[in-house]
């Protein structure tokens, strides 16, 4: 093991090195607390023995500053040696500052033997178990993105099936999925919740399942009465989504229900207004639009760039959420390349 020797005394570190080098360590030697704590970081450390005494920095403070590099460095035993033969010392340098271990001065060297093998095997143990830890994290975290991408592709799947009906494909599915996650990360969203909204979004228009085809395929504009049936579709997307526990479908059945709704009140089915509009259902309203407008639908050929722009600066304020809508703007070159890498 490499041991780091912190000793004031000259004459108890010599013992100290002595007895160490000769059961086969690697001493580093230090005379005091900031000598040590040099060694210690620009080193490879197993095992520590301090001494509790000393000037520049005691043992305890030199314990203390090793812990700050508890997630740097591996697992490091340390035995503190003391001439306090009051227990309560003892007990408190134990429970309170992380010490493993200590030894009276001046100590036996067949006590000093016992002890260090004691914390060889602590250490060996303790890396060992981080190591399986590790590994294990390792693990979770690859059977969880597998879940997740299993989860977003028979998502996708299932959507994809659904757009059909009035004419549009897996490629729309997969726009509004990663526009509406770029725009959410621009927003400064928390990871979790993005991927969530990566999940949700394709799951906005859900609803037309329960619209007849007579009107989600009609070619024309729609009459006023066939628009009100139109309009259902956020209510029963939302019913379909309804009473979920997991976040991420609670967030489907927000973005169901309020992707139509507008800034200024006026949207459907509720007439929310401003942030009243649960946040993600803003985004999509914003992705939504500049798909439709910019894609073949039944009911419409795509128009040039420009004009779907124009449109929809139009409804700034009105329409759309302003810092949104800027924020949007800003990110319609990493959108035109979700939209040609996703035809």
């Amino acid at each position: 093991m490499n041991i780091l020797v912190a000793e004031d005394d000259a004459i108890s570190r010599r013992r100290l090195i002595h007895f160490l080098e000769k059961w086969g360590h690697t001493v580093l030697p230090a005379k005091d607390g900031r000598e040590a704590l040099e060694l210690f970081i620009s080193n490879d450390v197993d095992l520590v023995i301090t001494d509790w005494m000393m000037p520049e920095m005691d043992g305890l403070g030199l314990v203390r500053q090793i812990y700050r590099y508890v997630e740097e460095k591996p697992y490091v035993y340390v035995i503190l040696l003391t001439s306090k033969g009051d227990k309560r010392d003892v007990v408190q340098a134990l429970s309170e500052n992380g010490v493993d271990d200590y030894i009276t001065k001046p100590f036996d060297p067949g006590e000093l033997q016992a002890r260090v093998g004691v914390g060889n095997r602590t250490v060996r143990l303790e890396r060992a178990l981080k190591e399986y830890s590790l590994g294990l994290e390792k693990i979770v975290q690859k059977q969880t993105l597998v879940i997740r991408q299993t989860k977003e592709e028979t998502i996708y799947r299932l959507l994809a099936a659904l757009e059909t009906r009035d004419d549009e494909t897996g490629g729309h599915v997969r726009r509004i999925a990663l526009s509406s996650a770029l725009m959410a990360e621009a927003l400064g969203w928390q990871e979790r919740d993005v991927a969530d909204l990566r999940l949700a979004s394709p799951m906005h228009d859900i609803g037309k399942i329960g619209v007849p085809d007579a009107i989600l395929r009609k070619p024309g504009p729609l009459t006023a009465e066939e628009f009100e049936v139109m309009k259902t579709h956020t209510t029963i997307g939302a019913r379909i989504l309804a009473d979920s526990e997991f976040p991420m479908l609670q967030m489907a059945h927000d973005i169901a229900l309020s992707h139509h709704e507008k800034w200024s009140g006026a949207g459907y089915p509720h007439g929310l207004a401003g942030e009243k509009i649960p946040e993600a259902g803003r985004i999509v309203a914003l992705v939504d639009v500049y798909d439709a407008l910019s894609h073949d639908r039944v009911y419409h050929k795509a128009a040039p760039e420009d004009e779907v722009l124009r449109i929809m600066r139009e409804g700034r304020g009105t329409h759309f959420d302003i810092r949104m809508f800027d924020r949007f703007t800003e990110l319609l070159p990493q959108i035109r390349k979700i939209k040609a890498e996703n035809p």
